[in-house]
């Protein structure tokens, strides 16, 4: 996402709702269908389905890395020169903290996260990553406990609402979760990402057809500057119908000469594919651009994040072995 995907404040939380990826499995029992029946074309483990048209690979690019690895040595320094108060290295800390995120080092991360809390319990930001981490491992209501404090300390960040919106929907309770994408979509209408996902999310609740419908009304009334302006309505396009699936991959291969960028549009590209496809009921489709947003490596993105989460889920599903997953972090695992 040029977006909703990285990480919060400076990268938009949604990197932060990004780590959502190993959420609630439990819940994945009352979101499975009867797989019984399932022609055996749509299951994963069999050859590679994405059209070889559609299958490109961002070139190695290290510009942004190295970037963040040079504001990672400048930010940290300032902990031993200017920042002297609690609120001060509190700050400082969650700086870190995004910096190490977005760099795909999860458990660095997390620790600067808790230092930020421990220099500033009323500090509102990092309860909203603390929740997504405490959401990956399982620990649900925590998570939940960590979103409500966010937002009892600082009730404007909608951010933090998406967060929670992401977990709820991972653990089957979209109903509950549609108050939290409203709430979200309806503090920036011009953002496609909201628009999506709050679509993905009244699929399950209000079926395909209804969402669609009202997709296509949120994307009527968006501001053509918007649209213009903003690689990420290509994708709500495609979702309406507006633009073909070969039309969408050309637009991205458009952006090849801008190795960031070609790579973010990949990124996303890939996952919100997978997640037509998955809508389609075609899983192994779905596993496989699963797989290819995956490739990409950008860790920044919540698109990556659930593209591996959306891979376990599938193959658990079928009773695939999980088989390697990318590495995503430093010793946090996924």
């Amino acid at each position: 996402m040029n977006s909703l995907i990285r990480a919060a404040k400076a990268r938009g939380a949604i990197v932060a709702a990004g780590l959502v990826l190993t959420l609630i499995m439990s819940s994945c029992a009352n979101n499975q269908r009867d797989d019984s029946n399932v022609a055996e074309h749509v299951k994963p483990g069999g050859s590679f389905l994405v059209p070889a048209e559609y299958v490109m690979f961002p070139q190695p690019f290290y510009g942004s890395s190295e970037r963040d690895q040079a504001l990672l040595f400048n930010v940290s320094q300032l902990l031993d020169t200017k920042a002297r108060s609690h609120r001060e290295r509190a700050e400082v800390f969650y700086e870190l903290g995004i910096i190490y995120d977005r760099l795909g080092l999860e458990a660095t991360a997390r620790t600067m996260f808790m230092n930020a809390l421990v220099e500033n319990r009323k500090y509102a930001a990092p309860y909203n990553f603390i929740g997504i981490y405490f959401a990956e491992d399982g620990r649900y209501q925590e998570a939940l406990d960590a979103f409500d404090s966010s937002l009892e300390l600082d009730s404007s960040d909608r951010y933090v609402n998406f967060s929670r919106g992401i977990v709820l929907y991972y653990a089957g309770r979209p109903q509950v979760a549609l108050s939290d994408f409203l709430a979200f979509y309806k503090a920036d209408h011009s953002d496609p990402y909201r628009q999506l996902w709050l679509f993905l999310c009244e699929v399950k609740t209000q079926g395909r057809e209804k969402a669609v419908e009202n997709l296509k009304e949120r994307f009527a009334a968006t501001p053509k500057k918007a649209v213009e302006s903003n690689w990420g309505f290509d994708v709500v396009r495609l979702y309406i119908g507006e633009i073909s699936l070969k039309e969408f991959f050309s637009r991205i291969k458009s952006s090849q000469d801008h190795a960031d960028e070609y790579a973010d549009h990949l990124c996303e590209g890939y996952f919100y594919v997978g997640k037509l496809s998955e809508i389609d009921g075609n899983d192994a489709l779905a596993c496989d651009y699963f797989s290819l947003a995956a490739a990409t490596h950008r860790y920044g993105f919540l698109e990556y994040r659930y593209a591996l989460r959306e891979i376990r889920t599938i193959k658990k599903r079928y009773g695939l072995p999980a088989g390697a997953s990318p590495a995503t972090s430093d010793g946090g695992g996924l």
